[in-house]
This record gives structure tokens, C-alpha cells and sequence, in this order.
């Protein structure tokens, strides 16, 4: 297994802090995607690479129809329980159990830079039916507020984004149609910020000397900040059409 591979499937190590701490999407990041792929009201939609559920229950909450697809049996377990109303379904973007042209739209939050697009493109085109969408969804950070500033040259997002332009889905396969940035704020503290970055992907991985000496100097930046203080997020948001 490639190292990105690794990392992708790391998550199913700590599926319930996952679930316990990774935010949800904003519902007019939702709407707003919804609204650019053209889908109508309790249309049948796919959530792949849905984790815990944390995209799927959104969806569900908007009236659409959901088939979660995820890899990972831990994620699955806790997306059963929380989200109970969407179907479930284990598989990859690479090779999603779904019929040809079998849902109106497609969504994947904090997923598709995880996935082989020369793969999981034409599938992603197989299963939406034409006149369908796609939509790309991504929780990032704020470094305009000065605490995640200072967090980022530790936890290593530091002038990153969690895209690349030229890794977008593309032809022949789809064609953007708009891509928006939606703006929340949540309240945090020391605890609930080392317990989100606890789950990503390079702590899951990184060795535990390592891990617990990083994750305590970002609690100590997180502690001159008080004991509670508002956390800043941005959430990216990409609407893509199918190509026929």
C-alpha cells in the first residue's frame, strides 16, 4: 500500500475521535452546491469517501436521498449509528457498488485529494447521470485569525490548501461550473483544538514521541488564548457539471 493510501485508510484508527471531533458542512455551503449541479428536491445523491457521516447527515437534513460509500468499516460503523436515515455502503472511489447513472449528484467532503483521479473520475461519471453534477467539499483553516496562524508552521498547513488547482476533476469527464468559500465560527478551547488535530491524518501516522511533543506545544499557542475562544473555519466549496 502506498504511503497516501496509508494515510487515507489511517482515519479507521480513530474513528470515533473522528466522529466526536471533526466539524460538520455548512448547510449554505450545501445549498449552494445543490443549487449549481441543478438537483431537485429528494433527489437520490452519492456521498463517497463519507467517513463518518460528517457531509452525509447534511445532505440528509437538506431532504436528498443518500448512498454513503466509504472504504473504511470503523467509519462505517459510526456512520450507521449516526446517520441511520442514508444507505451505507462499503467501497472506494476507485470502484463504487452503485449502477450506471444511478444518482443525481455526487459529493465528497475532505475526500477527493485522497482519491486516484484517473480512476475515480470515470467512475464518479459512470454513476451520475447526465445532466448530473459533482461537488468537492473541504473544512480548512483561517489563517487570517492569529492563533491558527501560529499553529500552522507546527501542524504543517502553513500557506497550504487542501486542493490543487490542476488535480480538479477536469475533462472529458466534467467541467467546473463555480466555486464559492463559506465562513463559520465554532467554539473551541486548548482541549477540543489538540483533540481535532489528534485526528488528522499526519498525527494518526506520525510516531508517538513525535505526535504527543507537537500536539503539546499546539496546546500550549491554543492555552494564551484562554480557556475558551472562537474558532475561525473556511469552508471550500466546488461545483462541477458532467460532461455527456
Amino acid at each position: 500500500m502506498s504511503d497516501r493510501a496509508a494515510r487515507s485508510r489511517s482515519f479507521e484508527t480513530v474513528a470515533a475521535d473522528y466522529e466526536r471531533h471533526r466539524p460538520e458542512y455548512p448547510e449554505d455551503g450545501l445549498r449552494w452546491a445543490a443549487d449549481e449541479i441543478g438537483l431537485s428536491d429528494g433527489a437520490r445523491v452519492l456521498d463517497i469517501g463519507a467517513g463518518t457521516g460528517k457531509l452525509t447527515r447534511g445532505l440528509v437534513a437538506l431532504g436528498f436521498r443518500v448512498v454513503a460509500v466509504e472504504p473504511g468499516g470503523p467509519m462505517l460503523d459510526q456512520l450507521r449509528r449516526a446517520v441511520p436515515a442514508a444507505k451505507t455502503l462499503e467501497g472506494s472511489a476507485e470502484s463504487i457498488p452503485l449502477p450506471d447513472a444511478s444518482v443525481g449528484g455526487g459529493f465528497a467532503g475532505q475526500a477527493f485529494h485522497w482519491f486516484d483521479p484517473a480512476r475515480a473520475l470515470p467512475e464518479l461519471h459512470r454513476v451520475i447521470e447526465p445532466g448530473g453534477g459533482l461537488a468537492l467539499l473541504w473544512n480548512w483553516w483561517d489563517e487570517r485569525d492569529a492563533l491558527q496562524r501560529e499553529l500552522g508552521a507546527i501542524v504543517g498547513y502553513g500557506g497550504h490548501k487542501p486542493f490543487r488547482n490542476d488535480e480538479l476533476p477536469g475533462a472529458p469527464w466534467f467541467r467546473e461550473l463555480g466555486r464559492t468559500v463559506v465562513e463559520t465560527t465554532a467554539e473551541s478551547s486548548p482541549g477540543l483544538l489538540v483533540a481535532h488535530l489528534a485526528t488528522t491524518s499526519m498525527f494518526v501516522t506520525m510516531e508517538a514521541q513525535e505526535r504527543d511533543r507537537l500536539l503539546g506545544e499546539a496546546r500550549a499557542i491554543a492555552a494564551r488564548y484562554g480557556e475558551r475562544f472562537p474558532f475561525r473555519r473556511l469552508t471550500y466549496v466546488f461545483a462541477f457539471e458532467r460532461l455527456s
